[in-house]
């Protein structure tokens, strides 16, 4: 199976890059009504990260099994520029996550009732894990198999970069079952361009981790009032809260995603790839 898996994504790269998304998704997003399924017999009022994190936490499984099916195991392994290094890459999401924590906490006006600390760090753990699940799938697979497909080419990379980041937006559709749609698709628009800026960085530093602890850290910072205090609102609330006024983020994603990709930095990078410099091997 594994032979034809790869046969298959050598000869139909994009097409593969889709069945493997719906897969993905497919798996969690059946793996998730489940385990709901049974919480509501053996445990009716399970807090809602409890069953977010068992689901993304199946997720990651699902993932790496796809990455197995794939023959892309390496992408787990490769330590690229460094851990440390590719987090400077992606600097601007380690600095605008800071902020938004602050500030969220900050300005929050709601009743500040502290959640018990063993579920804040299920929560924590919950948006780590769905940096993990989803950078697994759309960097380590899908970018991946897309920059193979296209070729370490600066026109290779761009391409890998904006269908991958597309394909990465386009997976929050799924929200639409429990959220608002103007919101959904708001969250979708944003989704694509943080997509390719997370695809960006992670050709930058050919470190997946990097991409995954810079993931976990947004949805963390994103969503930080509903994980640590006492209330009734979820995830789904708040990208129900969205409207097109949020569309303007997608400016700044889109200079940083012009400052990753620049002239040299792609010279840089294609020199890399194309194993005229060296990277720092495997874990």
């Amino acid at each position: 199976m594994k032979e034809k898996a790869q046969s298959f994504m050598n000869g139909h790269a994009l097409v593969y890059c889709v069945i493997m998304e719906i897969a993905g998704l497919g798996g969690m997003l059946l793996a998730g009504f489940l385990m709901q399924l049974l919480l509501n017999i053996v445990a009716p009022t399970v807090d809602y990260y409890v069953v977010l994190f068992l689901q993304e936490a199946v997720g990651a499984i699902i993932m790496i099994g796809l990455i197995k099916l794939s023959g892309l195991e390496e992408v787990v392994h490769r330590r690229g520029i460094g851990f440390g290094r590719g987090l400077l890459v992606g600097m601007y999401f380690l600095v605008i996550s800071i902020y938004t924590l602050v500030v969220s906490v900050l300005i929050y006006e709601g009743a500040r009732v502290y959640r018990p600390w063993y579920l804040i760090l299920i929560y924590v753990s919950g948006m780590m894990m769905v940096g993990v699940a989803e950078e697994f799938l759309f960097r380590g697979i899908i970018a991946e198999i897309l920059l193979r497909h296209f070729g370490a080419t600066r026109a290779g990379v761009w391409k890998a970069v904006v269908i991958s980041g597309f394909l990465f937006g386009c997976a929050h559709l799924t929200n639409l079952m429990g959220g608002e749609p103007v919101g959904v698709l708001v969250q979708v628009a944003v989704a694509s361009v943080m997509g390719m800026v997370f695809a960006a960085i992670y050709f930058r530093s050919g470190c997946i981790w990097v991409t995954v602890f810079l993931h976990g850290l947004v949805d963390v910072a994103g969503t930080i009032v509903t994980g640590i205090y006492v209330g009734d609102a979820t995830v789904v609330d708040v990208i129900s809260s969205y409207t097109p006024l949020q569309l303007i983020g997608m400016i700044p994603y889109l200079i940083v995603l012009l400052v990753l990709l620049r002239g040299s930095k792609m010279e840089e990078l294609l020199r890399r790839m194309n194993g005229e410099l060296p990277n720092q091997g495997k874990w």
